[in-house]
This record gives structure tokens, C-alpha cells and sequence, in this order.
């Protein structure tokens, strides 16, 4: 289903702590800075590495609006009136 999920993995050593996002069909498991995956003591610890990371995803500005965003400003900025009168009213009428 897609849906935001965080949980654990028992594996040799502790757990692993995973994440799913809405628009993913798989887990993601937890990395460190080189890209291994992090293996946790507990599932308590796993758990809440997991909840933390999709805390922190869910309030990173999403890209595409962005990118969605930026490219309306360029094409606002190619239609923009040519004449210093045009739009001088403000769209004000008496």
C-alpha cells in the first residue's frame, strides 16, 4: 500500500532500521555516510533511527515543486508586460 512506514530487521548482530516512502514500493534500510547499511543494538534504537529519518524526509522541501516552481518563474519572467503602462493599475478599477 502506499503509505509512509518506518520498522525494523533482525539481523546477525541487531537490527536494522527501515523506512518507506509513499512514492517507493520497497524499504529503505538505514545508511551511514558511506553507504553501508547501519546495524543497530536494539529494536528500539532501530526504531527510532527510522522514525527520526522519516521525520527528517518529510520536512526536506520536495524537489519537484521546486523545480516545478522555478521553471513557472522563467516562463512568468519571458510574459511579462513590454510596455511600463501595462498592468500600472494593479488590477484596481475605479
Amino acid at each position: 500500500m502506499n503509505e509512509f512506514q518506518i520498522g525494523t530487521e533482525a539481523v546477525a548482530g541487531g537490527h536494522l532500521g527501515w523506512i518507506r516512502k509513499v512514492h517507493r514500493a520497497t524499504n529503505e534500510v538505514l545508511k551511514d555516510n558511506r553507504g553501508e547499511a547501519i546495524v543497530f543494538l536494539t529494536e528500539d534504537a532501530a526504531k527510532a533511527a527510522a522514525g527520526e529519518a522519516i521525520v527528517a524526509y518529510l520536512n526536506t522541501p520536495m524537489l519537484r515543486d521546486g523545480a516545478r516552481v522555478e521553471k513557472m518563474a522563467k516562463a512568468e519572467a519571458l510574459f511579462k508586460p513590454r510596455h511600463p503602462s501595462a498592468g500600472a493599475d494593479n488590477g484596481k478599477h475605479a
